[in-house]
């Protein structure tokens, strides 16, 4: 997505535990685990991607984004063909990352339809509801705490820290995935380098994950090439709508949000937010409803200038 001083002493370590997370308890109703999954939802960033590595590949400036984007496009095209081979037949794909004009939407199939721009009030998430059966994440990555990850941040490189839900400091993937289990719904895959995979499983356990990169730091990895990425790809994303649906990843609500920003103003800023105040000169705090109201307040934290 849109890419320090400490944020605080008990900042990520590397362990997620659901229960910190106070996510509501296994037995919450879910959506039927009737099988197959047929409609899917696909959220597509990019520092995930095979190839990706640096800016050169992320941006409109980048003398290689041209080339990123045909890989980003061929990694969506082989989940949707891993999801057609276990049955699925609607597709709903979601462009999140930069400007969300990445993918070539001419070179996908011609029954898929895409959300692309931004603002908009679900972020990665926009279009999901709850008549979708699962969701798969495509080039994704770790978040901003992550060490020796490719391109790690949450949601705003630029500008944060990292986000803590209910005491928590949560990755994107499953910051997406309480999105998604707000409608019911669960996250069944994910691709992007190890330690963003790693780092997903922690908190959803049952995700398929499939590593495209070992990485050696924030730019560089060994990656395989985009024909490999797109077979694992499809291999996994078949192997992961076979298995059982796995309960959705619900929040305990009202949650309670902690953002840590990367400059003084900016969190002094965020702290006039009705429901925001200021913990210290980098954090602020509040307790929403859900996390579709917090999806909507992160477009404005986000966007302080």
């Amino acid at each position: 997505m849109r890419i320090a001083a400490r944020w605080f002493a008990c900042a990520f370590v590397g362990v997620v535990a659901v229960c910190v997370l106070r996510a509501a308890p296994a037995g919450a109703p879910g959506k039927a685990q009737a099988r197959p999954m047929r409609k899917i939802f696909i959220s597509v960033d990019m520092e995930g991607i095979a190839g990706v590595v640096q800016p050169a590949q992320l941006g409109p400036d980048g003398f290689e984004w041209a080339k990123a984007r045909e890989w980003a496009t061929g990694e969506v095209n082989a989940a949707i063909q891993g999801a057609r081979d276990a049955g699925a037949t609607d597709f709903v794909v979601c462009d999140s990352h930069g400007n969300a004009q990445n993918l070539l939407i001419d070179e996908l199939p011609d029954d898929v339809r895409i959300v692309r721009g931004f603002p908009r009030p679900l972020e990665m998430m926009q279009g999901i509801d709850d008549t979708f059966d699962a969701v798969l994440f495509i080039g994704y990555h770790a978040s901003e705490w992550s060490v020796d990850a490719v391109r790690s941040h949450t949601m705003s490189s630029a500008k944060l820290l990292g986000i803590k839900l209910n005491g928590q400091e949560v990755m994107e993937a499953v910051f997406n995935a309480a999105i998604a289990g707000h409608f019911g719904v669960p996250v069944v895959f994910m691709s992007g380098d190890r330690v963003a995979v790693t780092q997903v499983q922690k908190t959803l356990p049952s995700v398929e994950g499939v590593v495209l990169k070992e990485p050696y730091g924030f730019h560089s990895a060994m990656t395989v090439t985009p024909a490999k990425a797109r077979q694992l790809i499809r291999e996994g994303v078949t192997r992961a709508l076979r298995k059982a649906a796995p309960a959705p990843f619900r929040l305990k609500t009202p949650i309670d949000l902690e953002v840590g920003f990367k400059l003084t103003p900016d969190a002094e800023k965020a702290a006039y937010v009705p429901g925001l105040s200021r913990v210290d000169a980098h954090t602020v705090r509040g307790t929403f409803a859900d996390i579709l109201q917090i999806s909507r307040l992160m477009q404005i934290l986000t966007g302080l200038s």
